[in-house]
């Protein structure tokens, strides 16, 4: 008997909670509660050129073994779907590089692989979904999003990202 009125009670403060959400997160202050909000992506343009070692900034991830990783800050954009599209490069513990381009999308905490570097080339994958990212300081995508990409579910400017990735801030702050 306790077990279906738990049940109840736990449907009914879901249905409440997501009653104040969107597909696009968080009803804001000047929207209708009601309204539904569309979203669509813009199109990808993916960057010409492939990243020049200069305009690498390091970011850190605690999982160091596992390698190194690299932001292009020659190439942060946001597009005008608020998506931060950028090239993310992964250095190996043996020096082994790979070079992806990717969407951060802060208003959902998602993430979208657009293209794979192969002998100076972008190549398209065939399915690249949007992907929930999770909170781990031990993941990359993560990291990226949400200590230098975004302001919670705001995008930040290219230059501010660049500031944020030349002089993090440190654990102690």
């Amino acid at each position: 008997m306790y077990a279906k009125q738990f049940l109840r009670v736990a449907s009914a403060v879901v249905v409440a909670a997501l009653a104040g959400c969107t597909i696009n997160g968080p009803v804001r202050e000047w929207q209708d509660p009601n309204e539904v909000v569309r979203w669509d992506e813009a199109e990808v343009v993916l960057p010409t050129a492939m990243p020049a070692e200069a305009d690498l900034i390091e970011f850190d991830v605690r999982r160091r073994g596992q390698g190194y990783f690299f932001v292009d800050s020659a190439h942060i954009e946001i597009g005008k779907d608020g998506v931060t599209r950028l090239p993310v490069v992964t250095r190996s513990t043996r020096g082994a590089m790979s070079v992806t381009y990717e969407g951060f999308r802060c208003a959902t905490s998602e993430n979208r692989l657009y293209a794979i570097a192969a002998g100076g080339e972008w190549s398209e994958p065939k399915v690249n979904p949007w992907r929930p990212v999770g909170n781990s300081s031990f993941e990359p995508k993560s990291v990226l999003m949400q200590d230098f990409l975004c302001d919670g579910t705001t995008p930040l400017l290219p230059n501010d990202v660049i500031q944020k990735l030349r002089y993090p801030p440190t654990d102690w702050q």
